[in-house]
């Protein structure tokens, strides 16, 4: 009886805490990768093979999700090794009472760091709100002045590519949650699908989001030769992690200049 008593209350505290550290991430794992159209560098001034690095709070929550279990299984060996040195040794009433105070301690322990961590995602929601509205802003600007680096085919429909950008990006989002690699190669060029594949092997099986609000913009869209090249901004609030955060990237792609020919994202910039 003891011995599940142990292992039923360390398996709680490893549980509990870990699971209070799950690592969701949408599409693409919040990362830039990937290759940015010609268009999109020539206006920003950066070269197309070099992405954006990530946003700098994404290392303190990998950070958090090992320092979690970590102090679970080392409150769990304390509470073992009373067991075991005999400072238990007879389960009485004080005994019992004693674990329920050491169960009642990780609950206050973990309120409390949901609790810090709630506001500190509401600092990071507002921060990030703000970087949206001016990253839409600089990017609206600095595609308004790329004309002369190629021509708007006559046939691009904007109101249905934007409709349909949309449309892509929930349905990307459920594949990266569902690991269907399959339905995600659908969309993208090999070498964004292998680095795609690689960042979603990191992930977990059971990945969890959702799209709350959803914004499309388009930046520019020209042509070169047989070639054409688009770049949208996304923004808006997603769930991940149980909480809601504010994004803001943008998607490059590129197509061929022929009837009914499908455009695939080559690259993932994060603003």
């Amino acid at each position: 009886m003891r011995q599940l008593i142990i292992t039923l209350l360390v398996g709680f505290m490893t549980f509990g805490i870990a699971v209070d550290n799950a690592d969701a991430r949408r599409f693409g794992g919040g990362a830039s990768m990937g290759h940015y159209s010609r268009s999109s560098s020539a206006t920003s001034g950066q070269k197309a093979s070099t992405p954006r690095q990530a946003p700098a709070s994404r290392p303190a929550a990998a950070g958090n999700r090992f320092m979690g279990p970590m102090a679970g299984l080392l409150a769990g060996g304390l509470i073992g090794a009373l067991f075991f040195g005999g400072a238990f040794n007879g389960l009485r009433f004080a005994d019992i009472l004693l674990i329920a105070l050491v169960i009642f301690g990780i609950y206050l322990f973990m309120r409390s760091r949901r609790h810090a961590y709630a506001n500190q995602q509401q600092g990071n929601q507002q921060y990030q709100q703000q970087q949206s509205q001016q990253h839409a802003q600089q990017f609206n600007t600095a595609q308004s002045g790329g004309g002369s680096y190629g021509t708007t085919p006559d046939w691009f429909n904007r109101e249905r590519f934007l409709e349909d950008a949309k449309a892509h990006f929930t349905t990307l989002q459920k594949a990266w949650d569902d690991n269907s690699l399959s339905d995600i190669q659908d969309y993208v060029t090999p070498e964004l699908y292998n680095l795609l594949r690689q960042e979603r092997a990191k992930q977990p099986d059971d990945n969890s989001t959702e799209v709350i609000k959803l914004f499309a913009e388009l930046g520019d869209i020209q042509q070169f030769d047989q070639k054409a090249e688009a770049s949208v901004l996304f923004h808006g609030v997603i769930k991940e992690n149980g909480e809601q955060n504010e994004f803001s990237e943008v998607w490059h792609l590129v197509r061929d200049v022929r009837d009914q020919a499908p455009w695939y994202i080559q690259g993932i910039e994060q603003r």
